[in-house]
């Protein structure tokens, strides 16, 4: 197992918060997938969604389903309103699978390891510096990814919104 000190954890966090996101379509298939990321994929990219007949007209057509998109159409269908949730990739959008929680739970990480690093202050002393286990960090991210993604899953929607759009299937 690879190991990293706290240093090295802040400067992988920082590379990742600025480097360049792979196309979309490509993120729901990034390999090795994992239980985590087939439980993160079935949840808010279903491959057995079929879309429902659609209305004539709605009151309300939300273009992406991430965090504004999902609660306007849940909103407004729980107001009475005909909605239409459409997403092209992934629900959630790109808090869940790729900005808000992914770096949230690897911020949490290296705070943890800081906090871990000041047990002098708390009248504790390590026996040596606290490390880091990258892949568990990273197992960590995905499994909480998965775990929130239930509350963006299609089956959710399934009797509110009216259609959930996929151009990928």
């Amino acid at each position: 197992m690879s190991r990293l000190c706290y240093g090295q954890l802040c400067d992988a966090v920082r590379m990742a918060a600025t480097a360049r996101l792979a196309p979309r379509e490509r993120i729901m298939d990034m390999a090795p997938p994992d239980e985590h990321d087939r439980t993160l994929v079935e949840n808010v990219h279903p491959a057995d969604w079929t879309n429902p007949a659609p209305a004539d007209r709605y009151n309300l057509v939300a273009v992406g389903g991430g965090t504004a998109g999902i609660v306007a159409a849940l909103v407004a269908a729980g107001l009475g309103a005909k909605t239409a949730l459409v997403e092209q990739r992934g629900l959630g959008g790109d808090c869940l699978n790729f900005g808000c929680v992914p770096s949230k739970a690897l911020l949490r990480a290296a705070r943890a390891v800081y906090q871990a690093s000041l047990g002098e202050r708390f009248g504790f002393r390590l026996t040596e510096p606290p490390q880091v286990e990258f892949p568990a960090v990273m197992d960590r991210m995905r499994r909480l990814r998965a775990t929130i993604s239930r509350h963006d899953a299609a089956a959710r929607f399934r009797s509110v919104v009216r259609r959930f759009s996929s151009a990928a299937r």
